[in-house]
């Protein structure tokens, strides 16, 4: 095989888009880790189940306002599970506060996360890297992905880079500056060796690489209660609102009086930058959301069991798809837990093609030559709509590739090996070349015209044998 690796180690699915026919299928009906491609389940389904038009809503509520002293009492947090609750929306946030005219928040912040029904996870169980954003998990009140982005930029004189941190976080303190060193950018990641035994003082025991240019690093290591007091309260103080309280877990009466509301973005910009940015988090928070499309919607918690029933269900009797054929842990692909056959990813990409929410779902997915996990790919600028999934033991890729005549293929390529040689990309490119450069065409012409010349042989050996 041109990856090197031994054949039972791949599964292909290549098909006009929307036809469940395949041109070229090999080891199709093998169950094997997708890695990140199983994210075109959870966003598909989520499309088509909630709809483009689906929101999260965060509520602020209050127990009591003294507007004379301009005190706030009983400030509670009712998380309803946004993917995408990101620092600048916190801002404004509490811009509305200050607004409404709060100038202090007095006592405790109460976070309900009751939305979501989820057990307590290690961060860094997966692999144990604890601080690298893609293992943040769920949480119905999340803000930033619970996430702190540093970024390097050179200086000038070529022996330091400046260090900016987003958002910023009361108590917590990272380096202004960073030693650089000459050489490749390589894994930079790695070179600059973030020293995290003091959560409130980041440490570099490393060196900036200059090839690199500015970069940034994500990272998250704190608990989220913590998380959320530390960077609410930066944000409150360049407001001057005073709060010399904590964040805490428990319920927010539903008769609380509601201060304000803050709407997400629509769905489909949700599912944009979870696909092309391969964003785990939020995949992992929108598949929660699927729970809200069974019958009791909204008026129970989200859970991992009950997205999963609605997934299959979906799969059966929307998508085409053998439930069996299918099995999602927790929707973002980062679990050995989660299979799939080429097969019905295919027949997934294919439903996806001839569905309503076609064109939110496609073009979300990375463009070849553009953007996303498929901007550096040599396939040809604009063809390509393809996410890709990575894991140590896995390399894959699905989505819809356009050829020289103007048509499109549904593409389906997984690997799996527990030792890569580094020429796995290889043989994924050359599926997806082999798409665009009309060979797969030329296959279906030529099965096409032997399944012709078969049936006239047919024929006339029925007209003989009816003359004789």
């Amino acid at each position: 095989m041109r990856a090197g690796l031994p054949e039972s180690a791949a599964a292909v699915w290549v098909s006009p888009a929307g036809s469940d026919r395949p041109v070229l299928a090999f080891n199709e009906k093998k169950s094997m880790q997708p890695a990140s491609i199983i994210k075109t389940v959870t966003t598909l389904a989520a499309l088509d189940l909630l709809g483009p038009g689906f929101v999260w809503k965060t509520d602020f509520t209050a127990r009591s306002f003294e507007h004379k002293t301009g005190t706030l009492k009983g400030l509670g947090v009712r998380g309803g599970g946004d993917p995408h609750y990101m620092i600048e929306r916190l801002w404004v946030t509490v811009q509305r506060l200050k607004s409404l005219g709060v100038r202090k928040i007095d006592g405790n912040i109460v976070i309900d996360r009751s939305m979501f029904d989820v057990p307590a996870e290690e961060p860094g169980a997966f692999d144990g890297a604890a601080w690298r954003t893609y293992n943040v998990g769920p949480d119905a009140a999340m803000i930033n992905l619970s996430a702190v982005s540093l970024t390097f930029t050179p200086e000038s004189n070529g022996k330091w880079a400046r260090v900016a941190a987003i958002p910023q976080m009361q108590g917590v303190s990272f380096p202004a500056r960073i030693a650089m060193k000459s050489g490749p950018c390589g894994a930079w990641r790695e070179q600059i060796r973030v020293d995290f035994s003091n959560p409130a003082r980041l440490r570099f025991l490393g060196r900036y690489p200059e090839a690199c240019g500015e970069r940034a690093l994500h990272v998250s290591f704190w608990e989220r209660n913590e998380y959320f007091t530390r960077v609410f309260k930066h944000v409150l103080s360049e407001a001057s609102i005073a709060w010399n309280g904590r964040a805490v877990s428990g319920n927010v009466p539903q008769k609380a009086q509601t201060l304000l509301s803050e709407t997400s973005e629509p769905l489909p910009l949700m599912v944009n930058w979870t696909n092309k940015f391969s964003n785990n988090p939020m995949a992992r928070q929108i598949f929660l959301a699927l729970s809200f499309a069974d019958a009791d919607g909204l008026q129970k918690p989200a859970a991992l069991n009950r997205s999963r029933k609605v997934l299959q269900t979906w799969l059966e009797q929307r998508a085409g798809v053998q439930a069996a054929t299918i099995s999602v842990d927790n929707g973002s692909g980062l679990s050995r837990k989660t299979r799939a056959s080429a097969e019905s990813l295919g027949r997934l990409l294919n439903y996806g093609w001839r569905s309503a929410v076609m064109p939110e779902f496609m073009s979300s997915l990375p463009v070849t030559g553009e953007d996303g996990t498929m901007r550096k790919r040599p396939l040809k600028k604009g063809v390509g709509h393809i996410k890709t999934g990575l894991l140590s033991n896995v390399r894959s890729a699905a989505g819809y590739v356009l050829d020289d005549e103007g048509r499109r293929w549904s593409v389906v390529v997984m690997l799996n090996s527990a030792k890569f040689n580094g020429r796995e990309n290889a043989f994924t490119d050359a599926v997806l070349e082999w798409c665009a450069s009309g060979r797969a065409q030329a296959m279906l012409s030529k099965e096409a015209a032997a399944l012709r010349a078969e049936r006239g042989v047919k024929n006339a050996d029925k007209q003989r044998g009816a003359l004789s």
